[in-house]
């Protein structure tokens, strides 16, 4: 009998109220990798940091790098339309607690 799939899409709220799309699906970061290379290598050393938090820790500025490719992954249909990473940044503000839940919901996603 086969698993239920693990849910990889999550609405993200921006301090702003308006909120975007995200995901994390397998296939959805390999499309990324041919599109934007260098955010997906990013994207990576950022997984493989956090990780590996007790051999040196991470970035703090990882986290948004993770959620930044999970919204470009959830809108590659569109992705000429997407914001920049830097206007991303700014929307996110500083809430660091939705931040974390968003990466912990995209990293460790539960069943449906």
């Amino acid at each position: 009998m086969m698993d239920k799939p693990l849910n990889t899409n999550y609405t993200y709220e921006f301090q702003d109220g308006t909120t975007a799309e995200m995901t994390l699906a397998f296939y959805a970061l390999y499309m990324l990798r041919g599109k934007n290379k260098n955010l997906y290598d990013r994207y990576n050393a950022a997984m493989n940091r956090m990780g590996n938090q007790k051999n040196g820790g991470y970035d703090e500025l990882d986290t948004i790098t993770i959620l930044y490719t999970a919204y470009l992954c959830a809108n590659l249909n569109d992705i000429d339309s997407t914001m920049g990473e830097e206007e991303f940044l700014m929307k996110c503000g500083s809430d660091r607690i939705s931040v974390a839940k968003a990466v912990q919901y995209l990293t460790q996603p539960k069943k449906q």
